[in-house]
């Protein structure tokens, strides 16, 4: 396996919204840097309820790679994800309900693999303020 592989398979996991498969890539004790929250998701299973709480916010969000960068054990790609907001979105300073407005964002992500190709470390860019915007919220 590459890193690519494994930065496939997450996209693939996301864009059916399989919460488990996506959580199940990165190792135990991974971490995950989001410009959403103030302190890193740690571990596994907070990395799993941060993308479920995604998916019932944007339903039909679908995710899109437009570049990659890769080594030996890191990937860098740039993406562009999309999705009606239906459902509440849960921020560090409570949940945002549902504005049934669309969103695009274009991010990038670097991504660490371990030696068991498990994602240990993932650090997620984005523009808030953008998203903020789209969804009528500034």
């Amino acid at each position: 396996m590459t890193p690519q592989e494994v930065v496939r398979k997450a996209m693939e996991a996301f864009n059916q919204h399989d919460a488990e498969t996506y959580a199940s890539l990165y190792a135990a004790n991974a971490v995950a840097h989001d410009p959403q929250y103030f302190e890193p998701l740690r571990g596994r299973e907070s990395i799993r309820k941060d993308i479920e709480d995604f998916f019932l916010a944007f339903p039909d969000v679908q995710a899109k790679i437009i570049s990659t960068i890769h080594s030996a054990d890191s990937v860098a790609f740039e993406v562009e994800v999309s999705g009606t907001h239906k459902g509440p979105l849960v921020t560090p300073n409570g949940s945002i309900p549902a504005t049934n407005r669309p969103m695009t964002m274009l991010g990038g992500r670097f991504i660490r693999v371990d030696s068991q190709w498990a994602i240990t470390e993932c650090n997620r860019y984005f523009d808030m303020a953008v998203i903020a915007q789209q969804l009528g919220l500034s």
